[in-house]
């Protein structure tokens, strides 16, 4: 038909050398991704290749945790998604992607429920990739190479966790590898499934459910964000430059995560004061983030920047001012509230961006 006639003039023009080999579990990812309540499946090879990609992720993954568990680690006897151990002190990070694994399960199980097959898988892609790979396997290689026994102790029974519950999670989609790298994992204490094709599927308990550390997380990564991309303008990739902050939000306990992610010297919260030499870059009103450039940039360019940055800025305060003007007595009070803020937070950028101006105008005296 039309379809097929169509299909294959796509084939020959992507891939003149024909499709590249993905694999099973890729192919089946992929397919599961694409089910919605629609008839029509529009096919993307780059993305099933993607999947494979991603297996080589959660290989590399899983090869890293283990060198990190050792072959001396024991597993506890009960999952720690199921009980809290009482002993374990466990970092504002470990508990963080504990959440977000209680996240993971709770929406994939939802997915199987209401058979909604993308979102299970999307929810179990982000867990494993925008996460536990992204986020918190780099910050626990610090606490790996320098941290205590005591923070040792605690990422490696979080990683196990998450490698545990990751791999019993994705393994209806991706049943060869994720069957292939539980068996090289330790089991817990009371585990007697000889195979994840038995093996219970996760359920959410709420042990760690604590939606406020996951707001302030998602702060930190904006602000991780705003650190590389500022600092990534300006110096090149290996420099690491000091970073200095300025926010009343309680991100004290990602200090170190945020150092590591952001690849800096130093990182301080709320120094009695900013050096003069900073690029700055905001996020929203919530935090002021500064990285020394001092005789690494030309301060005369960067006024000229930051004066472009500014009109924008101004521009957009003026567009919301004018919304703000024409609400009515029916307008929701919640939206009332969403454009106020934005105001706000658009008038404190510009603040900012007028005391970066003044103070990379020092610079030029």
């Amino acid at each position: 038909g039309i379809n097929a006639e169509y299909g294959r003039a796509g084939q020959k023009q992507l891939f003149p050398n024909g499709i590249p080999e993905c694999g099973t579990d890729a192919m089946r990812f992929a397919l599961c991704s694409f089910l919605t309540m629609a008839r029509d499946m529009n096919l993307d090879v780059l993305r099933i290749e993607g999947y494979r990609k991603f297996c080589n992720k959660m290989w590399n993954a899983t090869k890293f945790a283990k060198m990190q568990l050792g072959d001396s680690y024991t597993p506890l006897r009960q999952s720690v998604m199921e009980v809290r151990p009482a002993d374990v002190e466990f970092s504002a990070i470990d508990r963080w992607i504990l959440h977000r694994a209680s996240v993971a399960i709770s929406e994939a199980r939802a997915g199987f429920n209401e058979y909604q097959f993308n979102a299970a898988t999307t929810a179990i892609y982000n867990f494993w990739l925008y996460e536990l790979c992204d986020v918190y396997l780099e910050a626990s290689k610090r606490v790996f190479y320098k941290g205590t026994d005591a923070e040792q102790t605690a990422a490696r029974h979080t990683l196990y966790t998450c490698l545990d519950v990751g791999l019993r999670l994705i393994h209806p989609f991706m049943p060869y590898i994720s069957e292939e790298l539980w068996q090289r994992l330790p089991r817990l204490g009371d585990e007697g499934a000889p195979s994840l094709v038995v093996a219970a599927y996760p359920e959410c308990r709420g042990v760690w459910w604590d939606a406020h550390l996951d707001s302030t997380m998602e702060l930190v990564k904006t602000i991780i964000h705003t650190a590389r991309s500022t600092k990534d303008a300006y110096l090149e990739s290996k420099a690491k430059p000091e970073v200095f902050l300025i926010s009343s939000e309680p991100i004290g306990a990602f200090l170190t995560v945020m150092e590591d992610l952001v690849g800096c010297s130093s990182l301080h919260l709320n120094p009695s004061a900013v050096p003069i030499g900073t690029a700055v870059g905001t996020v929203g009103n919530r935090c002021e983030v500064h990285v020394l450039v001092k005789g690494l940039v030309d301060p005369e360019k960067e006024i000229a920047r930051l004066q472009q940055k500014r009109s924008a800025t101004l521009d957009q305060a003026t567009a919301a001012k004018e919304k703000i003007d024409k609400h009515s007595e029916k307008t929701p009070e919640t939206v009332v509230r969403s454009d106020q803020e934005k105001l706000r937070s658009l008038q404190d950028e510009v603040l900012t961006i007028d005391a970066a101006i003044t103070n990379f105008r020092k610079l030029c005296l």
